[in-house]
């Protein structure tokens, strides 16, 4: 039997749908539904997003959207690294 997904592989398959998607079109949001902030790290265990980064994320634009992504795609390296 194959091993379930955790979040961070949805969030990857996602991240990897972005890289993907051309320039000024909306991008998917980082929402996996795993909505539950870590406490050291200020960020969600699901889509790794800041408080803020969620809060903005609704009326942001594609290009800030593509710049939360970015940043996504660092901190979801660096938690593959990790594991």
């Amino acid at each position: 039997m194959a091993p379930l997904p955790t979040p961070w592989h949805a969030l990857r398959q996602r991240w990897e749908s972005v890289l993907h998607t051309p320039t000024g079109q909306s991008l998917v949001s980082p929402c996996v539904s795993v909505c539950t902030m870590h406490a050291e790290r200020d960020e969600c265990l699901g889509c790794l997003r800041s408080i803020d980064e969620i809060a903005r994320w609704g009326m942001s634009t594609p290009a800030q959207q593509r710049e939360i992504w970015q940043r996504l795609g660092q901190r979801i390296a660096q938690h593959f690294k990790e594991t």
